[in-house]
């Protein structure tokens, strides 16, 4: 299935139906884990783009990626610089490199375009790459885009989901009775910039309540 997605998105690709909305995830700590019961919850064709931003070793990613593929309904791979945002995917931003969307303008094929930095010598920028891929939703897609901080350690997501929030998006914590460490996501919300802090079970039928307003009839 990757090598058919990778294709079909390749730049310039006529085939890209770009999302209304983007969801931005960031973890770290307990990340892989985490993400391994959140994503397969969400069903085939849903309509946003889920961009993963995951704090591991560079080559990592695509470890993350074969784990997630055989697990999720929606097709999960590694983006490429210049590609088109595709609805209806998981993206896994790979290990060492930045994240940000701009409009592809004069590309109306493309609706929004992908780009990516190597940060990895970069030290502003590399413990950044949460708050940078947020916050370059939240100028792109304004109150159409979703923070989620999951588990881990570091400050990287306060600023993202600060620029979310006032963008009128929503922005969701994952709670500490189900993460491995709490930290991320504490700071967030001791922020004032979380709107929803919920267990890692839950988080999924928020972000789908948002997107389409229909019920996961299977929720708990």
């Amino acid at each position: 299935m990757q090598t058919v997605v990778e294709s079909v998105l390749s730049p310039g690709s006529k085939h890209v139906e770009p999302p209304e909305r983007v969801v931005i995830i960031g973890a770290n700590t307990g990340g892989p884990q985490a993400l391994a019961q959140l994503l397969p919850q969400f069903p085939a064709g849903f309509p946003d783009t889920i961009i993963v931003i995951q704090q591991m070793r560079p080559g990592f990613t695509r470890v993350l990626v074969d784990q997630l593929g055989s697990l999720c309904q929606l097709p999960a791979y590694e983006p490429s610089d210049g590609q088109g945002l595709q609805k209806s995917t998981v993206l896994i931003v790979p290990s060492g490199t930045s994240f940000t969307l701009s409009e592809a303008i004069g590309s109306p094929t493309l609706g929004y375009e992908i780009r990516l930095d190597d940060v990895r010598n970069d030290t502003e920028r590399y413990p950044n790459r949460v708050n940078e891929a947020m916050i370059s939703a939240a100028a792109v897609f304004s109150d159409r885009a979703v923070g989620v901080l999951l588990t881990g350690l570091g400050g990287d997501g306060t600023e993202g989901m600060r620029a979310i929030s006032a963008a009128g998006g929503l922005t969701i914590a994952q709670d500490a009775a189900s993460s491995i460490v709490h930290d991320m996501a504490l700071r967030a919300i001791d922020a004032g910039v979380v709107a929803d802090v919920l267990p890692l079970w839950s988080i999924a039928d928020r972000i789908r309540i948002a997107a389409t307003g229909e019920v996961n009839a299977n929720a708990a």
